[in-house]
């Protein structure tokens, strides 16, 4: 190999290793979708089921989705002690059929949204309904769908 050819090769290499590496140097971040629930009394607004006093328990909430089921990722901060929710995780736009105890079932519908990038795609939620009403457009984390019964 003369010394054109490999100055060639050089330049060659540098510049599809450049195309390669520009989408190496991305930050991963962990994303999580979800729909932040709180079930209060219509009449007082006490909550109904997550704080000590309430009437109703965790386990008489069933939580079902249009795409997994029963198969519902559901997780409470137990250490909050004011306004407690239960966070309803999924990371594809699908319908929930919340029912606590024998109360009449209500549904919460989540939106995820994808954006394509050169490199990666980002989801985020981009509406939530509950009842058909609309919610959140666009959501955030620290929106709280309140089912009042």
């Amino acid at each position: 190999m003369n010394a054109l050819s490999v100055d060639m090769h050089l330049l060659y290499s540098c510049r599809t290793m450049k195309v390669l590496t520009q989408c190496l140097v991305v930050p991963m971040a962990l994303q999580i979708l979800l729909a932040s629930v709180r079930i209060v009394s219509k009449t007082i607004g006490a909550d109904l089921f997550l704080s000590p006093t309430s009437p109703y328990k965790l386990s008489d909430l069933t939580v079902t989705s249009s795409v997994t089921g029963s198969n519902v990722n559901l997780w409470v901060d137990s250490t909050q002690k004011d306004k407690r929710y239960v966070m309803i995780i999924g990371n594809e736009t699908q319908t929930y059929i919340l029912k606590l105890a024998a109360l009449p079932a209500d549904t919460i519908h989540m939106d995820v949204s994808v954006t394509r990038g050169k490199c990666y795609s980002t989801s985020a939620v981009s509406t939530i309904t509950l009842n058909g009403k609309a919610v959140c457009t666009p959501c955030s984390f620290s929106n709280i769908v309140t089912i009042s019964k």
